[in-house]
């Protein structure tokens, strides 16, 4: 069965899938026991392709999430960008393309023959500022055609190498929430097989970076596709946990009392603050143990259970739960204990 089949299934089994965690933070702690860091700042992580030595890290981390239990592996492609990168132009645009096609291969090969899902990862344009304006949605000098145009190359290239799904992450504001939607549409019917998913960025338990209504984003979302077509989950990532309770109680709702169903993608971050001017993170902040996340990714699953049937008598959507920066494996591994237990409780009722 394929991922997209299953994401619109309501019967077949497991209800649940587990994807990655921080995938670029684990490459760092990885690069920081060979006293090293990423090549290129603009490119964070996704600079580990441009070296073969680095694609064999890419395919280390890869293989540590799989061991952790992971089903779905998402790509090193997430600041793979066409043109000027952070206004450092890094690679041309053919050997950019030639990344996006490694980043899709890699995850490929470290999965081999499993019954394992590829998802490829693509950026919001804030990331290409780096900048940090994916945090705040505060995008400069582009409109909608520019970012129409932006992500429509990146995202044709990725498919083109068939993963099972694409995963457009960190979207920060409903502008790029529409100019997404207008690329998918366009793209969906010549790859139809893989399926898609939009994950939205949130500052607090109501609010997307840029600081309008999680609910505003997803009455374009339904607007623009209100059959679900070609937006066949819609995400949650790069958010503190502490607000994943809250934001997915309002997911859950609108999708249940507005419909159309679609899976639901959830994948924060640690809670932990980044100190930019030192490049490190700051101790004793933020929810780095393992019981601890796992506690809190349990208490998601139970509202979007909870609130889904306040809302709504059709089955239970899909749910694919994750992690974002500074989610280990070791958390990883934790969680796919308790989404095991909760999978075995939920068949002994039935």
């Amino acid at each position: 069965m394929s991922l997209k089949q299953w994401m619109v299934s309501s019967s077949s089994p497991p209800s649940v899938l587990l994807m990655d965690g921080g995938v670029s933070t684990h490459l760092e702690s990885l690069l920081q026991a060979k006293n090293q860091k990423f090549a290129h700042r603009s490119m964070w992580s996704s600079s580990l392709l441009l070296t073969e030595e680095g694609r064999e890290i890419i395919l280390q981390g890869h293989k540590d999430w799989l061991e952790a239990g992971s089903d779905i592996l998402t790509t090193l492609t997430y600041q793979c960008h066409y043109g000027v990168v952070g206004q450092e132009m890094v690679v041309s645009q053919s050997q950019m393309t030639q990344l996006l096609k490694w980043g899709v291969q890699l995850a490929r090969t470290a999965i081999d023959e499993e019954q394992k899902f590829v998802v490829a990862s693509s950026g919001c344009y804030g990331a290409a500022l780096a900048d940090g304006s994916e945090y705040t949605g505060n995008y400069r000098n582009i409109d909608h055609l520019g970012l129409v145009q932006f992500h429509r190359k990146k995202i044709q290239t990725l498919l083109e190498q068939h993963p099972d799904g694409l995963a457009i992450e960190t979207i920060p504001c409903l502008a790029e929430c529409t100019a997404v939607c207008d690329v998918l549409s366009e793209l969906q019917p010549i790859h139809s097989a893989s399926a898609f998913w939009i994950s939205l960025a949130c500052q607090n338990g109501s609010l997307l970076n840029e600081g309008q209504t999680l609910l505003d984003a997803l009455q374009v979302l339904r607007e623009k596709d209100p059959n679900a077509d070609y937006v066949h989950a819609i995400g949650i990532n790069c958010c503190d946990i502490a607000h994943i309770a809250s934001l997915l109680e309002i997911l859950t709702h609108d999708i249940a009392t507005n419909g159309p169903t679609r899976a639901i993608a959830v994948y924060p971050n640690s809670g932990e603050e980044w100190d930019a001017a030192q490049e490190v993170w700051r101790e004793g902040t933020g929810c780095t143990n393992c019981d601890q996340f796992t506690k809190h990714m349990m208490h998601a699953m139970g509202v979007i259970e909870q609130t889904w049937k306040k809302s709504s008598d059709s089955p239970l959507p899909k749910l694919i739960l994750g992690g974002c920066c500074r989610t280990s494996p070791e958390s990883i591994a934790t969680l796919r204990r308790s989404i095991d237990d909760w999978e075995k409780r939920r068949k002994e009722c039935t």
